[in-house]
This record gives C-alpha cells, structure tokens and sequence, in this order.
C-alpha cells in the first residue's frame, strides 16, 4: 500500500480528487483496501508526500516530443519481416522488460507474463508448430463435405477464397523454413490467466504495442505474429514445449531483431470514418 509522509504533506487533496477508488483519508493518511496500486497519488503529489508500494519516487522529466515529431516517429514503425542474423544483446531485452513497468492493465492486475523465445531450435519449432496447425485447421475447413456445410449455414464466408490462400500457404511452407517467424532472433509472447472478461487481451495488445514502438528507439523492428496466437488457442503441445503455464492463454506474439531492410517513405494510409454524435 501506498504510504503518506504527513510531515510533507500540505492538504492540496490533488491525490484525494485524483484517486480512481476514493481510497485516501487525507486528514489521517489513512488508505483504504479499496485501493487498486495504480498510483496516481504518487504521481499527482507535488510535495513528493506519497511513496509507492515498491520501489522509490522517480520524477518525470519533461517531454521534448512535439506533436510533429510523435506523428513522423508513428509514421515511420513498419512490421519487420527480414532481419539480420544478429542477437539482440541482454541490455536491450533488459530495457525491453524493465519499461513494461510503465504500460498500464486493467485494473492495475498485471497479470501478464512474458516467455522471451530466443533459442534458435526453440523459434524454429514455434515457427513449424504453428504453420503445421493452421495448415492442419485450414485442410479441415476445405474439406468438401465441411464447405458445403459452410455455403450453407454461412454463405458470406468466402470458402473458394480460403481454399486459394490454403494452395499458397502450403507452397510457401514448402518454401520457406520461416514463414511464421521470419528468421527473428526473438520473440515474446505475452500471456495470462484465461479471462472472461477480455481484460488480459487488451493489456496484452497494449503492452505489445508499447514494447514495439519503444524497440524501435533502440534499433530494433519487430512485427505481430497473430498466427501464433491463434495456434497456441489450439495446440496444448505448443504451449507446453514454449513452458506456457498451465491456465494460462497467449494473448499477444511478437517477433524482434534487427532490420535487414530501412523504409524511407510514409506509406499512404486512409484515415478511420469517424462520426460526431
């Protein structure tokens, strides 16, 4: 639990009026067990009155980031399919790791882990596992029997359409030794508890997200691999030999390494529709 150092504290209430759970009683510093970590007070107070659960207060500096130079800098992330055949060093998978103390989840949980897969035979058996189960799932749905079902119970899948990618994803296993993983020399994977709620998901895109734009401040590309997701939803085998724990659901895959290929140009993307209600 947070702590309040009373001495230091002059009664602004910034912490009391900020608090998500109403859990602090300025007037005795009491806080309450409704409190769910997310330390806001620590981060509101400008007497530096409050200390987190862990760790010490760390003040911000401010930001130089012009609103120009955040878009240019979104502009330029790409997902990186070829890589060099060079290790990401231990320093920057440490700087990887420790940032993720600053991504938010919800309710302050936290309950996502990371497996970092960095063994070359252990990429390359993640890679063949999940190429072998979806050309396993796609061989299933394409069976005649199983696309008259489809036309008939569901005509707007476009069964022909799944049938042509399956052709070409067979060609390109035959081909190609890393069509999942891309030769990378890393990647996460970002799991949990099963959640019915939907939660972990969305911490786990959102903390994926922030390590790939922060990879590239350190040189690296990386690129989601939603293959293995939905793989691992499917293979107890592959989550077993990538030590998944028991319970636990991949929520986000991503690969990293150094690019083989630099982009020099924006792409030319169409804004979302949005509406004003």
């Amino acid at each position: 639990m947070p702590i309040i150092n009373l001495e230091n504290c002059t009664q602004c209430m910034k912490c009391v009026r900020d608090c998500p759970s109403s859990a602090i009683e300025i007037s005795t510093g009491f806080i309450a067990e409704t409190c769910i970590h997310c330390g806001h007070c620590v981060a509101i107070c400008p007497e530096s009155a409050i200390f987190p659960d862990k760790g010490s207060i760390v003040p911000l500096s401010e930001t130089s980031i012009t609103p120009a130079e955040f878009s240019s800098f979104t502009a330029g992330l790409r997902s990186t399919r070829y890589y060099l055949k060079k290790e990401v060093e231990k320093e920057k998978i440490e700087l990887l790791l420790e940032n993720m103390r600053h991504y938010a989840s919800a309710s302050n949980t936290r309950s996502l882990q990371i497996t970092l897969v960095q063994s070359p035979e252990k990429i390359q058996l993640l890679n063949d596992l999940t190429a072998d189960i979806l050309l396993s799932s796609m061989k299933l749905i394409t069976l005649p029997g199983i696309k008259t079902i489809i036309k008939t119970f569901a005509p707007s899948v476009n069964v022909e359409g799944l049938d042509t990618y399956r052709k070409s994803f067979e060609e390109k296993r035959r081909t190609n030794s890393s069509m999942i993983c891309h030769h990378a020399p890393l990647v996460m994977l970002f799991h949990g508890p099963v959640s019915k709620y939907g939660m972990l998901e969305a911490d786990a895109n959102i903390w994926a997200t922030q390590t790939s734009m922060y990879a590239k401040t350190l040189g690296l590309g990386s690129c989601f691999i939603g293959f293995i997701v939905k793989a691992a939803e499917r293979s107890h085998t592959l989550r077993k030999e990538m030590r998944i724990p028991k319970h636990h659901k991949i929520y986000a895959a991503l690969i990293l390494g150094y690019p083989k290929v630099q982009y020099k140009n924006e792409t030319s993307r169409l804004r979302p529709l949005s509406n004003v209600i």
